[in-house]
């Protein structure tokens, strides 16, 4: 299992490929915690769910952050 130090540093030196994230690798992503990851979906982040698969878009992400933007 990775820690957090560790899996921020394979994000970084992979620069984020691919267009879908697993949920810990989009908080790294956004610099926010899991925990406000699962709120941002409260609040309309739309998370792909097949079977225990969770994944998101960096498109979703983006697009969620810009909608929120003061």
């Amino acid at each position: 299992m990775l820690n957090k130090k560790t899996l921020q540093e394979t994000v970084e030196s992979n620069n984020f490929k691919g267009e879908w994230l697993d949920l810990k690798t989009a908080a790294v992503y956004l610099n926010v915690s899991y925990k406000t990851l699962r709120t941002f979906q409260t609040m309309g982040l739309e998370i792909v769910e097949i079977g225990r698969i969770r994944r998101v878009s960096k498109t979703a992400l983006d697009n969620f952050m810009n909608k929120h933007a003061i």
